[in-house]
């Protein structure tokens, strides 16, 4: 134990174990992938932060915490793989309680709201800091001479000793070694499964889950309170994916009933307190953007330029978003119209705006529709 406590506080593979004599080369060489809820946390421990990212995959991998438009702000990037609104509040929570933040840009999910999932079982929330259940003392223990610590910590040395940067940067965003495999193979078989086991969940009810609304409100209750700005935004999905919603009749293709629920509960908190800016950004629709063309089909492995997969934008899609959100200067000008400001009355804009979307991608990329139609339910045949 003692050996192990000396290694995990000189590495300090997942943030969670600082002490004075923790070795800062290794700062490059953490292996966060494997338990991102704890390191997330560790990040919080170990750094002073003023501003902090939250939402799931799609944030970690799009908004890089080191874009110019955050200025002088120390900005955190907290998202969770696989993330929902209770994590969200956790993690909002234990951070708030430690760091006098300014400003909080949360990632919702469409179809986090009526998904029934509150915690994703086996991701590790429970054994991190930021869930109240379980001990501390033992949490604290496992964390210094735990088993899972020493393989990180020997990871950290293999990496450092190998040059091999980790996914995460000390920042929290993860730009490194993301999937290798070619776009059209990771969306035939994880984008579209997922989308099809959403379908599947929410043929059979679409009802919204008390425990997301909870969580929203809290989110927002808190940042009221404490008069920190607010940045609310659904992150956007590639064209190919949202088709599936529309192609295997989807009780809801447009997400009517998550933008309805969310602008109203945002114009609800602001009307019973207004103590602090709150505003939500919709990047969620069929902008050109997001129908960025499929890799050629004798040219699999090309990358894209905006794009990691079917749901996951890059860092080029994820600064035009902050910078939408943020008013912060376009490099491009004709990024200006990428995302809208949503209100509750322009719901029914935007859900007309979205169908119109599908129609203008069926008639301009043919071809990869094509491709989406036949290829949207091999995952099952083929597993």
């Amino acid at each position: 134990m003692l050996l192990f406590s000396a290694l995990a506080t000189f590495v300090n593979p997942l943030w969670v174990t600082p002490t004075p004599w923790t070795n800062d080369g290794y700062a490059d060489y953490k292996p966060l992938h494997k338990y991102p809820r704890t390191g997330k946390a560790g990040l919080v421990k170990a750094f002073d932060w003023d501003a902090m990212i939250l939402g799931s995959s799609r944030v970690d991998i799009a908004f890089d915490p080191t874009h110019p438009a955050f200025g002088d702000l120390r900005v955190a990037n907290l998202a969770l793989r696989g993330g929902t609104l209770p994590e969200h509040q956790a993690m909002l929570e234990f951070t708030t309680q430690r760091e006098d933040i300014k400003l909080v840009i949360l990632g919702i999910d469409l179809a986090d709201m009526t998904s029934p999932i509150n915690i994703p079982a086996g991701a590790g929330f429970e054994e991190s800091p930021l869930a109240d259940t379980g001990s501390d003392f033992e949490k604290q223990l496992r964390y210094l001479s735990g088993y899972s610590t020493f393989e990180m910590s020997v990871k950290s040395l293999n990496y450092r000793a190998r040059d091999r940067l980790s996914a995460y940067t000390p920042q929290g965003h993860w730009i490194r070694n993301l999937d290798r495999r070619p776009l059209r193979t990771v969306l035939q078989y994880d984008s579209f499964m997922w989308a099809n086991r959403f379908i599947d969940q929410r043929k059979r009810s679409i009802d919204i889950n008390p425990k997301k609304v909870e969580s929203l409100r809290a989110i927002i209750r808190l940042c009221q309170r404490r008069n920190i700005r607010l940045i609310l935004c659904f992150p956007p999905n590639h064209a190919a994916y949202l088709s599936v919603f529309r192609l295997k009749d989807d009780p809801d293709p447009g997400f009517r009933t998550d933008r309805e629920l969310i602008t109203r509960i945002i114009e609800e908190e602001a009307q019973s307190s207004g103590s602090a800016e709150v505003s939500l950004w919709d990047f969620t629709d069929f902008h050109p953007y997001n129908c960025e063309a499929l890799p050629p089909l004798d040219d699999p492995r090309r990358k894209l330029e905006m794009w990691a997969d079917g749901t996951h934008a890059l860092p080029l899609l994820g600064s035009i978003m902050l910078s939408r959100m943020l008013d912060h200067p376009l490099e491009n000008p004709e990024a200006a119209d990428y995302g809208v400001a949503l209100t509750h009355d322009g719901v029914d804009a935007r859900i007309e705006s979205i169908a119109e979307g599908f129609e203008r991608y069926r008639r301009d990329h043919p071809d990869d529709l094509a491709w989406v139609r036949e290829h949207m339910d091999l995952w099952q045949r083929e597993r």
